[in-house]
């Protein structure tokens, strides 16, 4: 029983985030957020919101070396 308690209270532990990776989640999500809004002010459509994020993907991931 005591060790079922203890495995609640103290969660696995988080494997460190590459640099990389971190990098490449910060831009897409700065850029997203900006197409988010565009899309959302009638700036842009649904249509090309999609074909800018996947710009932007491709943009991230290589910034962060992927």
């Amino acid at each position: 029983m005591l060790g079922r308690v203890i495995a609640v209270l103290m969660p696995a532990p988080i494997a460190p985030i590459d640099p990389a990776e971190a990098a490449y989640q910060a831009c897409v999500t700065e850029r997203d957020a900006g197409i988010d809004k565009m899309q959302a002010d009638g700036t842009i459509t649904a249509q090309q919101a999609t074909l800018f994020k996947s710009r932007a993907d491709a943009l991230c991931r290589s910034q962060a070396g992927g």
